[in-house]
């Protein structure tokens, strides 16, 4: 387990902890390191801890620290609170640069491959000495301390905070649910604003959400290569689209997004997903339809190689059907 500061620059690891460990004893063991967590913080601190250790937030807060982790889902509930889901991000939004951090060390051969038995005495060693070299040749993960932007960056993210969540109303009172109320905007004149790359960013906090689009949009696209998005028969301003679920085959969340051509580009969405409901931020789902419809089919979105193989595989799989069979035909004498 690391212990990184805000910019991603490791202050140590503690382990390693055999399987059989659990949450509880990995938190009696860094209780026993509170001398040297006192040297490095200070009461009041803010420690961003990782969702499986709740046993170590009751253990920061006896030693004066403000510990934050992202919510667990209640055993019942189908789907964080829109505060719940924003307090969440804001947790994983600081958070990313220890994924970061460990993403670096397993770039060292040793650490991304299976380590044998008989290595473990050596293996705290190990990690500890890998840390040192990157702190020292490769410094912290973020390098550009531009306060400005961070500043502003954070602003936006608490402004955000205490935004309401229109649709979530819409949805809940039933408005936003029915078949009657939609149609399919190849029924219609439909226009939807073009953004770039930049205020996607801002729009979503980051770019891990523009990054799984392409992989999204890449599976719900149809055969001329466009969304089965659906337009509000209400208004022409709000549309909504079903979007497959990657970590089951079995379910799939409808999203809706909220736009104006006039004023702010999009002013609202939502999403039937576990995290859905926020306003700092958007879901993948939510994500993927903005990001094709404002982005990626203004700039000639093409498949991945993978996907294109895939496509051309299945297309020829279909002309080779489509082909007549001349093993049956014969001629009379």
């Amino acid at each position: 387990m690391s212990l990184c500061l805000a910019d991603g620059y490791c202050l140590d690891t503690l382990g390693p902890f055999f399987g059989t460990q659990n949450d509880a004893s990995i938190t009696n063991h860094i209780t026993k390191t509170k001398n040297a967590l006192m040297e490095w913080c200070e009461p009041g601190d803010i420690m961003i801890v990782d969702r499986g250790f709740r046993d170590i937030v009751e253990a920061f807060s006896d030693l004066g620290y403000e510990p934050k982790m992202p919510i667990y889902l209640p055993k019942g509930q189908k789907q964080h609170t829109t505060n719940e889901a924003n307090e969440a991000r804001l947790v994983t939004k600081v958070r990313w640069t220890v994924e970061s951090y460990h993403a670096r060390l397993k770039k060292w051969r040793f650490f991304s491959d299976r380590i044998e038995n008989q290595l473990l005495p050596k293996l705290q060693d190990c990690v500890r000495i890998v840390s040192a070299t990157l702190n020292w040749l490769r410094g912290s993960i973020i390098k550009d301390h531009n306060t400005n932007h961070m500043d502003r960056l954070a602003t936006l993210m608490t402004d955000r905070l205490a935004k309401h969540n229109y649709l979530v109303t819409l949805v809940e009172q039933g408005k936003l649910s029915t078949k009657q109320r939609w149609k399919k905007i190849n029924e219609i004149d439909f226009d939807f604003p073009e953004m770039e790359l930049e205020d996607l960013r801002q729009l979503f906090f980051g770019s891990y959400q523009i990054k799984q689009s392409q992989t999204y949009a890449e599976e719900h696209l149809d055969v001329n290569g466009d969304f089965a998005i659906q337009v509000s028969k209400e208004t022409d301003e709000i549309i909504r689209c079903a979007i497959q679920s990657r970590h089951s085959n079995s379910t799939r969340y409808y999203a809706w997004i909220q736009f104006s051509l006039t004023g702010d580009p999009i002013t609202s969405w939502y999403c039937q997903c576990k995290s859905g409901a926020r306003t700092v931020g958007a879901c993948a789902h939510e994500a993927t339809i903005i990001w094709f419809l404002s982005y990626a089919r203004h700039h000639d979105f093409q498949y991945s190689n993978g996907r294109r193989r895939i496509q051309q595989s299945i297309e020829k799989i279909l002309s080779d059907e489509d082909e007549p069979d001349d093993s049956n035909e014969f001629s009379a004498t």
